[in-house]
């Protein structure tokens, strides 16, 4: 199953509230506060990309106090 990670700035001082709603998300695998440029990063599945986009903007974006998203879509190959 494709795996996407979401890396997330939002307003100082709400972190912990942005990752708690975000982890009601049901294909949020992990979301973690981290210290860096971004503030949380969050492990989803998809199925699709119209489902990716979904959950980036109807479910993700639309969580009170998130500023910025960036999305990484991972690719996976064998290393020899």
């Amino acid at each position: 199953m494709p795996k996407a990670y979401i890396l997330i700035n939002c307003e100082s001082g709400y972190e912990s509230l942005v990752a708690k709603s975000i982890k009601s998300i049901d294909t949020a695998l992990t979301c973690s506060i981290v210290y860096g440029i971004y503030d949380i990063i969050v492990e989803i599945i998809f199925d699709t990309l119209k489902q990716l986009e979904y959950i980036i903007k109807k479910r993700i974006r639309k969580i009170s106090k998130i500023q910025f998203t960036m999305t990484l879509i991972l690719f996976e190959f064998e290393l020899k």
